[in-house]
């Protein structure tokens, strides 16, 4: 078991001409984050606990319209090994194309 821990997210470049309204899946749980700008950094203090490995999903959010789908950025696959890094969140496609954000995470020994 594991303690993922997200410390703080850099916009690089945002998705959406005003603010892009983020949010990140992981291990099937959803947290919303500040919206950001481009150049903007906040810091963070979410965290997850899990086993195994996982998918880290960055999604700039358009509210569930029919005609306009939260737009995926970009994932990361996590692990229970011990890690202190950051994470780069780039799309290369769809609507979020050009959206680059950083994530600073933590992973250490879980409960």
């Amino acid at each position: 078991m594991a303690i993922l821990i997200i410390r703080s997210i850099v916009c690089k470049e945002q998705a959406e001409t005003f603010t892009d309204e983020l949010y990140v899946t992981f291990n099937g749980v959803k947290i919303s984050l500040p919206n950001m700008t481009r150049g903007q950094t906040e810091v963070l203090d979410d965290e997850f606990i899990f086993e195994g490995a996982s998918q880290l999903s960055l999604f700039e959010n358009d509210g569930d319209h029919w005609y306009d789908r939260d737009d995926f950025i970009a994932s990361n696959t996590i692990t229970e090994a011990p890690l202190d890094t950051t994470l780069e969140f780039k799309s290369s496609s769809g609507n979020a194309l050009g959206a680059h954000y950083a994530l600073d995470v933590s992973v250490t020994a879980g409960p």
